[in-house]
């Protein structure tokens, strides 16, 4: 493990791709946290670019890929700090002049002349890659039916930018905004070994953030299992679409109430707060992905039937 301290904007400089893994979960971030870093950006901004704010620290593991292509980073702690520095940076291309904009869209948001899975310097989880593909490449908003939460940032920081004055009363320049990005805000750059497991860092980094569901640790823990999801089709997000993602999608809320009943279908009596222990102690031993998978697969199948125990107009 090395640790040292960096400019946040390194994680977009340079030819290389962060990506979101799977077993994250999506962009939540709101507006108590964007008011949080606008504000602490116009501190240094109203001090000039001598003064740096501390963000926190990154964690991240090298990823496993072939020789070729972009040196590619799995994020295990910091995502939502740098997907909020990802759409700022967006914004600011979108309302500042065309070389200052070329300059944002060439050096920090995308690798160029590389195909197209290599293309974006960052990459979030699975369910916020297309509307963050719109806006970093399209240049284009998502409705917001479609991803409240990336195309609400956005549009957050782009009224900053355009109405915001400082505090001598002046009307904020966005091109000092960018100076203030890329001098003043600091991290702490973590980067783990390739024989350092992501999920057990991930897992204890997380008590110190907003608390995951039962239901969270499972879905982190079996998607660990399989091999990371480098490009489309991969391995993991081909068993967390067939399998978990029908799962989220018909239980909602209940999934973690089934995923109880499911431990206990053998005869063990398990409490709301041991879901995940349960299911860990379950999957353990078992030593291939051929195996969990069918362990996934068997979990799916009963989740049909615990939806039409809920829903039962569903039953045929």
């Amino acid at each position: 493990m090395e640790a040292s301290p960096a400019k946040v904007i390194q994680y977009f400089n340079g030819e290389k791709q962060n990506l979101i893994p799977l077993f994250q979960r999506p962009y939540t971030w709101t507006q108590t946290n964007w008011q949080t870093l606008w504000d602490d950006l116009l501190v240094q901004y109203d001090m000039g670019d001598s003064g740096t704010h501390f963000m926190g620290a990154i964690v991240s593991v090298p990823a496993r890929s072939t020789p070729v292509g972009v040196s590619k980073y799995l994020i295990i702690d910091g995502q939502q700090r740098l997907t909020t520095i990802s759409i700022l940076l967006c914004t600011l291309r979108d309302v500042l002049d065309n070389n200052s904009a070329s300059r944002i869209q060439e050096v920090y948001l995308t690798n160029r002349f590389r195909e197209p899975e290599d293309t974006l310097k960052f990459v979030p989880t699975q369910v916020d890659r297309d509307a963050y593909r719109l806006i970093a490449l399209d240049r284009e908003v998502p409705p917001k039916d479609k991803n409240v939460q990336i195309s609400s940032a956005y549009h957050f920081f782009k009224k900053k930018l355009i109405n915001s004055i400082d505090l001598n009363g002046d009307s904020v320049e966005p091109a000092k905004v960018l100076t203030v990005l890329e001098q003043c805000l600091q991290v702490v750059m973590i980067n783990l070994s390739d024989d350092d497991d992501p999920y057990l860092i991930f897992e204890s980094l997380n008590f110190k953030g907003e608390p995951l569901t039962q239901a969270d640790l499972v879905r982190n823990y079996l998607l660990m299992r399989f091999q990371h999801s480098i490009s489309a089709g991969g391995e993991q997000e081909r068993v967390y679409l067939k399998y978990w993602v029908p799962m989220e999608e018909t239980l909602k809320s209940n999934l973690t109430e089934f995923l109880r009943h499911y431990t206990m279908k053998d005869g063990d009596n398990i409490k709301k707060g041991g879901i995940y222990a349960a299911i860990k102690t379950k999957l353990k031993d078992m030593d291939s992905a051929e195996t969990v998978e069918l362990e996934v697969q068997s979990m799916r199948r009963f989740g049909g039937f615990y939806e039409k125990i809920l829903f039962s107009e569903k039953e045929e």
